[in-house]
């Protein structure tokens, strides 16, 4: 693991190092092998905290909440400052300082793991592209403190899984909120754009070839870029839009479960409820029954 800082720590400021035998704990345990944590914490005002790495062992990120710093990497150098967050991956050599006048104060996490580089392709984290701004920066530092709050659980297997979980859970709340870089390709790709026909769209079955055309791209092309931005292929997405469609009216509406199939296109409400469980995990019927629906 990349050493944090010895930046000299005040009673407002907190450095956590995740114990080794736990770490060999978090790499095997199916819950939390994709991504965990390696060391974590909170610095207040961190006047002076400044480091530099040539060998750099595991991922960074740095969201900042108050005042700026800077950054620097072979690829981007540029101020971090409040409401912004960085990613550093592994190997990359960096250097970072607080500003003298308004010095950060960031929360930090050193981390490993395969999934880490998947969050990355979905927010299109490039080498001169590590910097982004944080849409809804108080519910990203409300799990910042939750993350926080698990250096205080008993010393056992299930607190560092479950600090592994909020780990997980404040790279999703980023890959959700963070937007994605339009596509260049034979022309932009304006996926709010593509997001507004396929609302429009809910209550049809529309095919690639439709869904290309809207865009001016080849079906082909199409399937590739979008897959690349939102991590999925267009038809799931749309299906899953018209499965939230399908729970909004489930939950709003006294529809029996063969209008509410035969409202979004689907002819077959058998068919629609095979494809309902295989999103939710639940049919129609037991959705609606659930606590989910209501």
């Amino acid at each position: 693991m990349s050493t944090p800082s010895s930046w000299p720590l005040p009673p407002s400021s907190i450095r956590y190092l995740v114990p080794k035998p736990m770490i060999q704990i978090l790499q095997q345990d199916i819950l939390s092998s994709g991504m965990y944590p390696l060391a974590y914490g909170y610095y207040e005002n961190a006047k002076g905290h400044a480091i530099h790495r040539e060998q750099h062992d595991d991922h960074l990120m740095m969201f900042c909440v108050e005042g700026k710093g800077y950054i620097k990497s072979p690829h981007w150098q540029g101020t971090l400052q409040k409401n912004q967050i960085v990613f550093i991956p592994q190997s990359v050599n960096h250097e970072y300082m607080a500003d003298n006048k308004h010095p950060w104060s960031i929360y930090w996490v050193h981390l490993s793991g395969h999934l880490f580089q998947h969050f990355m392709d979905i927010i299109a984290y490039k080498p001169d592209n590590i910097r982004f701004n944080v849409p809804n920066p108080s519910l990203v530092e409300s799990e910042f403190q939750q993350l926080l709050e698990t250096r205080y659980s008993s010393y056992k297997s299930s607190s560092f899984v479950l600090a592994a979980n909020i780990l997980k859970k404040i790279l999703s709340l980023l890959a959700n909120q963070l937007p994605k870089t339009p596509i260049k390709g034979e022309k932009d790709f304006n996926k709010q754009h593509l997001d507004l026909y396929l609302q429009e769209n809910i209550c049809n079955l529309l095919t690639l070839e439709q869904m290309a055309d809207f865009v001016g791209l080849s079906k082909f092309y199409f399937a590739k870029k979008f897959q690349q931005v939102a991590g999925i292929s267009p038809i799931k997405y749309f299906l899953e839009k018209k499965i939230q469609y399908a729970c909004y009216r489930l939950d709003s509406t006294d529809e029996n479960i063969k209008d509410v199939a035969k409202h979004l296109g689907y002819d077959d409400p058998y068919y629609f409820s095979r494809l309902f469980k295989n999103v939710m995990g639940l049919s129609p019927k037991q959705y609606r029954l659930s606590r989910h629906g209501h």
